[in-house]
């Protein structure tokens, strides 16, 4: 999951330095590319030699070299990387970063980082505990970073107690898992409601609950940081918004929270109740403050809106809606009762029962029921349950996909139905336009260019994504590129889209003058962007067509085979055999390649024979797909090292293991089996189908 990745790594002056040697050895084994920013101080503590031995980079710690007057660019840093690490952080970076004191490097890098930061702290535990470090801590998170918290025991102080700083092994699996769960929300908008309203007797009364709201943020920062696009309606609380990204809309009554409610929910994907909502509301608010009187006070109430219930009536077929219960006694059995008569997908039951869960705490302690039975968890914190929460979610989300029949369409047009973009943001003072001339040049070419003979109707084109991102540019015209392509094709008789290829190419150089016209003669490779985009455009045919019918595609994969033979001396090392394991020339010569027909062969079953008939025969194409894994299995036994394998199970790593949500214990633990042998680095994923209690 790190390979390719950038990560800086941030070191600051604390005893436990000495474990960046470690972490940087270990990212680096992963794939990553790691650039390391050393405060002046860590220099005490460990050399810049060392890490820089250990990194294959320079390391860098002041704003520029006083020898060369090289400037290192924080802000290309902050554009450069696809996550930030600073570990170990000390109480003192940890404040300024909290307070945006940006006097070294290091700093300033996280103040321009536009990727994700995870921060491990260090120090004695009296340090750690204080409110400073715990506040900045708060602030931090508050401004979405990732706390990685420390781990108890011996300190160098030889005090015992928390502030070591949590092992590299583990900061490099707390980095996979983020991207490895990290955007299966992406494009969906959901809908939480998070903690207590207030409901006005007089100016200074009110009727409430003791919810603090931290449930509902914990799931909405969760959310966000999956891809999703996040609304949070939230009560009276004082909690900081959990990611930059979501929409807040701050709420005082249970009216207001149901209209705001109203209003969202229609256009998200899924909604989750989290808010404890008060069922009653006094039927008279005084516009003065009521004065004591001796013989007592009768308050008057009136019901309240069912938020749940209400949503519950609009959900239309595909939307999620879960809710919370929060009980004193029978909580299963209440819960299940709200479950029907609000028509929710799932319910979270929390206790008061349980110490450590519900209100005012920051641990909780949850079953997940929903319409198949339940999956109980532990006391953990509400950062992990939210985790627990989300992912339950996710799967439902894409199962419910599955089964969704989608409008008619007649629109007809090519194989393809391509989304060209081009992201410059890496170049700095550059011709902006010739970038988006670029951009409309490759859009037009790639969907005006008739690939194939046929026509097609709207909802059986491939959904194909192409996105540049340029690492250089020079005014001759000469680019250095990135490219992330992905495409889908649609699952016929539902809504849902199934991922059919994804591959990240990490340099393609070529020329391109503004106004130039892109054109692509097939025996003429004299324009190396025309050439790779055409290689990759033919071999989403190919595979789509071997996914309609048994080895269906060959016409079109030869010709992205030729594309490959007859680009071996361009200069580009994408084309060239031998020169890597896992460049293009590698993923069309393995998928060709007699010893992997049985993986030609399963796009067939897999798509035509398992997704597509499961809306309306789910065992059936269940028993197709695990047919599949047996000649996946055959394949990768043919020829363990193809890469194209380890690529098909990565990119359909979310589709299988939802699939295998509902098996038998027996098709679980085969396919587990299979899949931990041929792709060993996504064994915590294999696991959740032997895990999921449905």
């Amino acid at each position: 999951m790190l390979k390719g990745k950038k990560i800086v790594l941030g070191v600051t002056g604390s005893i436990a330095a000495y474990k960046a040697a470690m972490l940087v050895r270990l990212l680096v084994k992963e794939g990553a590319e790691v650039q390391v920013v050393m405060t002046p101080a860590a220099k005490e503590f460990i050399t810049p030699l060392t890490l820089s031995t250990l990194s294959g980079r320079p390391v860098m710690s002041e704003f520029f070299n006083s020898c060369s007057g090289d400037w290192h660019s924080h802000v290309e840093m902050g554009l450069w990387a696809d996550a930030m690490i600073v570990a170990p952080a000390t109480a003192s970076t940890l404040g300024k970063m909290a307070s945006g004191i940006a006097d070294n490097l290091l700093v300033t890098t996280y103040l321009s980082m536009k990727a994700p930061v995870f921060i491990a702290p260090a120090m004695d535990l009296d340090m750690f505990a204080h409110p400073a470090t715990q506040n900045s801590i708060k602030v931090l998170k508050g401004y979405g970073n990732h706390i990685i918290e420390p781990a108890s025991g011996e300190l160098a102080s030889h005090l015992t107690g928390k502030g070591r700083m949590e092992e590299p092994e583990n900061i490099v699996k707390a980095l996979k898992d983020f991207f490895l769960a990290g955007r299966d929300l992406a494009g969906k908008r959901i809908l939480i409601t998070a903690g207590p309203t207030y409901e006005k007797i007089d100016p200074v009364r009110f009727i409430g609950n003791y919810s603090s709201g931290k449930m509902g943020f914990a799931i909405a920062g969760e959310c966000a940081s999956r891809g999703a696009e996040v609304v949070l309606v939230a009560g009276p609380v004082s909690l900081p918004a959990p990611h930059p990204s979501i929409k807040r809309i701050d709420v005082e009554s249970a009216l207001e929270m149901y209209s705001a409610a109203m209003e969202e929910f229609p256009s998200c994907d899924a909604a989750v109740l989290s808010a404890a909502v008060a069922d009653y509301r006094p039927a008279v608010q005084a516009n003065s403050k009521i004065k004591r009187v001796s013989n007592g006070m009768t308050i008057e109430l009136e019901a309240n809106p069912d938020i749940a219930a209400s949503l519950g009536k609009e959900k239309r077929c595909g939307q999620v809606l879960a809710g919370f219960a929060l009980e004193t006694d029978h909580g299963e059995e209440n819960a299940r009762l709200k479950l029907d008569k609000k028509n929710l997908d799932f319910i979270v039951l929390n206790s008061l029962e349980d110490s450590g869960a519900g209100f005012a705490c920051d641990t909780n302690k949850v079953t997940v029921i929903d319409r198949e039975g339940k999956s109980e968890y532990p006391l953990k914190s509400k950062r992990d349950v939210a985790k627990d929460v989300v992912s339950h979610l996710s799967r439902l989300l894409l199962m419910l996909a599955l089964l969704v029949l989608p409008a008619s369409a007649s629109a007809e047009g090519e194989e393809l139905n391509a989304t060209v973009n081009v992201n410059a943001s890496k170049v700095q003072g550059s011709n902006t336009e010739v970038f988006t001339m670029l951009q409309d040049a490759l859009q037009e070419f790639v969907n005006n260019r008739k690939w194939t003979a046929n026509t097609y109707e709207e909802n059986e084109r491939i959904m194909c994504t192409f996105n540049f991102v340029v690492n250089s540019y020079s005014n001759d015209g000469s680019f250095d590129c990135s490219l992330m392509v992905q495409a889908t094709r649609p699952v016929f008789g539902s809504s849902y889209n199934s991922m059919l290829f994804k591959y990240e190419d990490k340099s393609i150089k070529f020329t391109y003058q503004p106004h130039d016209r892109l054109d692509f003669v097939e025996d003429n490779l004299d324009n190396n962007l025309t050439a790779v985009v055409a290689f990759y455009v033919y071999t989403i045919i190919g595979m789509d067509f071997d996914s309609m019918g048994e080895l269906g595609g060959s016409e079109f994969l030869n010709k992205a085979l030729t594309i490959a033979n007859n680009s071996q001396n361009l200069g580009d090392a994408g084309w060239r055999a031998g020169s890597s394991s896992n460049n293009r020339y590698t993923i069309i010569d393995d998928y060709m390649n007699g010893a992997l027909e049985p993986v030609r062969r399963l796009m067939y079953r897999y798509h035509r024979l398992g997704l597509d008939t499961m809306f309306k025969n789910a065992d059936g194409g269940r028993k197709a797909i695990t047919e599949c894994m047996d000649l996946l299995k055959k394949a990768y036994e043919d020829r363990p090292m193809a890469y194209f394998t380890k690529l098909f199970t990565e990119y359909k790593v979310d589709e299988i293991v939802n699939v295998y949500s509902k098996c038998t214990p027996e098709e679980k633990k085969k396919v587990v089996n299979i899949l931990s042998e041929i792709n060993p680095s996504l064994s915590s994923e294999w696991d959740k189908i032997t895990r999921n209690n449905n």
